[in-house]
């Protein structure tokens, strides 16, 4: 792990403690790297090994694409775009390059499934392929969205990830849908949130 990439992650581990502190006992507490980004961060490895990428701007785009749900003021429907802007002023203090801080701010933007028709470089699908996979590690973290945050019925949040791994099934590339299939069908299948647990 090279040193911008060491310093990312503790910074991504700082706020998500501290949103994490901020928003303790409420319906809102998370902590977004624990329980998602350290996923995506090692999928990203796992997916750029032997690739022709730029892998330090793939894991930095990682460790920073949700950066911005750590800020309960920011509107989450945004956070891509607002994850972009907080990633390039971090890169900017640090003195990243400037054409290696284009590519993750650039992966950050468009890892939006709203963006996907912007994606242009290998390294945009990998992060993309790499935060869907985790989600179907984390079914149950997904569920409590909508079950304690969102105050969705039983049914209605199960059909809400129903919807989100939906989704992110049909973003994964190809050759990867695979690794999830089984997974995704018992998602599928789930009539209630213990069947979604037992995924």
């Amino acid at each position: 792990m090279s040193q911008i990439v060491e310093k990312m992650r503790q910074e991504i581990m700082d706020r998500s403690a501290g949103f994490e502190e901020q928003t303790k006992g409420t319906k809102d507490e998370y902590n977004i790297y624990r329980e998602h980004i350290q996923y995506v961060y090692k999928y990203v490895v796992r997916l750029s090994k032997d690739k022709n990428v730029d892998r330090e701007a793939l894991e930095l785009a990682a460790l920073l694409h949700d950066i911005s749900m750590t800020d309960m003021a920011l509107d989450r429907s945004r956070h891509n775009e607002y994850g972009a802007e907080i990633a390039e002023q971090l890169l900017r203090e640090n003195n990243y390059p400037e054409d290696k801080a284009r590519l993750v701010v650039k992966c950050i933007l468009n890892h939006s499934k709203r963006r996907q028709q912007y994606r242009s470089t290998e390294e945009e699908q990998i992060l993309v392929d790499a935060d869907g996979l985790s989600h179907f590690d984390v079914a149950k973290t997904l569920y409590s969205l909508p079950s304690k945050v969102m105050g969705l019925s039983e049914e209605d949040s199960v059909r809400f990830v129903q919807d989100k791994l939906t989704g992110d099934y049909e973003e994964l590339s190809e050759d990867l849908k695979h690794l999830v299939k089984e997974k995704y069908d018992r998602v599928m299948a789930a009539k209630c949130a213990n069947d979604l647990f037992a995924v």
